[in-house]
């Protein structure tokens, strides 16, 4: 199946696809593009492929797929404080501390964080970015990145979407 629910972005595909067969996978993900370009989806594809038993990852159809796509694995966790526009520190400090606790059924354990962050949030996360848990992955997702810290962006693997062309969306509608 690979990553073809994800709409346009060939070559991004195709180089995660490469990755992903190679074992070249980061323990930090920075998903950026403009609102509604993809961001969740390519998010939870990749979280599916990290945790994917098929061969072709991600598979969509084994155990670890499934459970991803229907937001029910408990080692993929969303941390957002929907009350606030921006992920409180204290928060983040609390992600950094539970992920060093082993993930329950996979073998990564990957935190998806859609929000914003402030300065000091950031600050909590590059903690646990400098030195992460050799199964721990963070997928952050931006539509600007430039708003990160330069020694957040430094440890990513920017994945950047995207707007699809005109014909690629007549397709799709």
């Amino acid at each position: 199946m690979g990553f073809e629910a994800l709409l346009g972005n060939r070559r991004l595909k195709e180089n995660l696809t490469t990755s992903l067969r190679k074992g070249r996978t980061s323990h930090f993900y920075l998903i950026t593009g403009p609102r509604g370009s993809g961001k969740h989806t390519l998010a939870t594809l990749l979280a599916a492929a990290l945790m994917c038993d098929g061969t072709d990852r991600p598979c969509l159809a084994c155990g670890p797929c499934r459970k991803i796509m229907n937001g029910l694995h408990p080692d993929f966790i969303t941390v957002e404080d929907p009350e606030h526009k921006y992920i409180p520190v204290d928060r983040i400090r609390q992600v950094r501390d539970e992920m060093f606790i082993l993930p329950n059924e996979g073998n990564k354990k990957i935190y998806l964080l859609p929000q914003a962050m402030r300065v000091e949030a950031q600050n909590a996360l590059l903690k646990i970015l400098e030195e992460p848990p050799q199964y721990g992955v963070f997928i952050l997702l931006a539509e600007n990145p430039e708003a990160l810290l330069p020694t957040v962006r430094s440890r990513c693997v920017e994945l950047k979407l995207l707007p699809l062309e005109d014909d690629q969306l007549r397709v799709a509608l």
